[in-house]
């Protein structure tokens, strides 16, 4: 009968494997297995996640949920990043309209039904400027909502760049309204 090598030290409590034993484990894993095995990799963002185990299976299942999370929150951030590429095109094309509105003095726009309504060139300006920072200030609400959701999974606290940067573009975008209505 082919018996499983008893993976207990002398002395070890049970439920809790050997050092050599995990060894071996991690070495039917290959490369990444021992280099995660030497360095402890794998328990997770907190102390406590592995619960005092040391089994490579509970090991591994904490490596993929933290390497989950950290992918969700790289979703969150590249979300925010098009949100931003997004809102500021409209910034910055409703100020470059507001500019050349001196020129272009009134659009007229026809109707479905021949109706005719005149825009002036500033409405659109505010517009887009309006809305490019509202959407930006509300994609910024919604990545703080999802990376408060992440952190409470175990997510590591880190600054975001892109927040930063979402939150200093939606102060752009009340100031390029207010040199619009000021007439800058």
């Amino acid at each position: 009968m082919n018996k499983e090598p008893d993976n207990k030290a002398p002395g070890a409590e049970p439920g809790k494997t050997s050092a050599a034993a995990l060894a071996t484990k991690a070495g039917k894993l290959g490369m990444l297995g021992r280099i995660a095995s030497l360095f402890g990799w794998g328990h997770g963002n907190s102390e406590d996640s592995g619960a005092g185990t040391t089994d490579i299976g509970t090991q591994l299942a904490h490596e993929r949920t933290d390497l989950a999370v950290n992918r969700s929150y790289m979703a969150i951030e590249r979300t925010l990043m098009a949100w931003i590429r997004t809102s500021l095109s409209m910034i910055s094309f409703g100020f470059t309209i507001g500019k050349l509105g001196q020129v272009i003095k009134n659009l007229k726009i026809e109707g479905p039904w021949g109706k005719i309504r005149v825009v002036s060139a500033e409405e659109i300006a505010h517009f887009l400027v309006i809305l490019g920072t509202l959407a930006l200030i509300g994609a910024a609400l919604q990545h703080r909502v999802h990376v408060k959701e992440l952190y409470a999974m175990g997510l590591r606290r880190q600054v975001s760049i892109t927040f930063v940067v979402a939150v200093l573009l939606a102060a752009l975008g009340g100031f390029a309204l207010a040199a619009l209505i000021l007439a800058l």
